[in-house]
């Protein structure tokens, strides 16, 4: 079915574009592709000096609206005005360098017309590029937003949303807020007012390189800063140096974790899981299990460059038995040879 103009569409694919002429020709194609057929490609362009509206205009599909703007705002509020413009019963989120499969659309359609509770769903996403790797989620609601202190329950650049409940609560991203992490907001405001949703194969190809918004700046301080936010969101105190400590639960291979700093990690670990139980923010069993799942994860890194902080995780954790003190031992003389 293609859209004609009395008929709303299915869904609308919501497209922000700034300067990424090189890659949206690509992009839009993949879009077009689609063996779901009821959508319109809504792109929103933000004042691009690149040529790229020029190169969608040209591939003449009556499928394509675009919306243009005299000056560059950010992406924040070129988002907000494609989802004000949308004209879908869904909305489908594809960034202007990433790529779709064939059947996106059509799996994440039939995804929320059967889940009536779920009010965004997104997928698995693979990256390619400069990187290759592939980003996992969960399935299960309450598993996804137990992931809510550390990164997004849904992928934004995988997501599909049902526009009435974006509508019915006033979901919009923060004009404002022009660091990276927007999306992850913008994510976890929708969270606090319906369900999430994953499908389990990666559904979204997303480009890496320089067009990426993270590519070269120092992490540590965006990180802080949408941390802070995150735990505001969630009414959750937290100190400048706990959110410090916190980014190692995201990312961590940041730095490297002395023994004392391992400690006071397991400390905040500890307080984040006690304040669970007794607030009751997240599910509790899907919150431990995650917490714990990313402050085991580390054991690896620190066991390869530090022995005193190895033991000290080894004692928080209550792990000190023979093999794992082998272990590190055995790491500390490989390094040392």
């Amino acid at each position: 079915m293609v859209l004609t103009s009395g008929s709303p569409p299915k869904v609308t694919v919501l497209m922000t574009l700034y300067n990424k002429g090189a890659f949206v020709e690509e992009t839009v194609r993949s879009i077009l592709a689609s063996g779901f057929r009821d959508f319109e490609l809504l792109v929103v362009d933000d004042a691009s000096t690149d040529g790229g509206p020029e190169k969608v205009r040209a591939l003449g599909d009556d499928r394509i609206r675009i919306l243009s703007a005299t000056r560059n705002t950010g992406r924040a509020a070129a988002a907000n005005r494609g989802f004000d413009d949308a004209r879908g019963e869904y909305i489908a989120v594809v960034d202007a360098d990433d790529l779709v499969a064939p059947d996106r659309f059509a799996k994440q359609v039939e995804y929320l017309d059967q889940h009536p509770q779920v009010g965004v769903v997104g997928s698995r996403l693979k990256a390619f590029g400069t990187d290759a790797k592939e980003f996992i989620t969960h399935s299960d609601s309450a598993s996804a937003k137990a992931v809510g202190l550390f990164g997004m329950p849904v992928l934004y650049p995988t997501a599909m949303f049902r526009r009435s409940v974006l509508d019915a609560h006033g979901h919009r991203c923060d004009p404002d807020w022009l660091l990276p992490g927007m999306d992850m907001l913008f994510m976890l405001r929708v969270g606090l007012t319906t369900e999430y949703g994953n499908i389990q194969e990666p559904l979204t190809f997303y480009r890496t390189g320089e067009q990426n918004m993270r590519h070269g700046r120092d992490p540590i301080p965006d990180y802080l800063a949408l941390d802070r936010a995150v735990f505001a969101l969630f009414g959750i105190p937290a100190s400048d140096e706990q959110l410090a400590l916190h980014v190692h639960l995201q990312e961590p291979f940041v730095e490297r974790l002395t023994a004392d700093r391992v400690a006071r990690l397991w400390a905040w670990v500890q307080e984040l899981v006690n304040m669970e139980r007794t607030r009751a923010v997240f599910s509790q069993k899907a919150f431990e299990k995650e917490i714990m799942m990313r402050w085991d994860r580390l054991y690896q890194p620190i066991a390869e460059h530090d022995l005193l902080s190895a033991i000290t995780f080894l004692k928080c954790s209550g792990r000190m038995s023979f093999s794992n003190l082998w272990f590190v031992v055995k790491r500390a003389l490989r390094r040392i040879s």
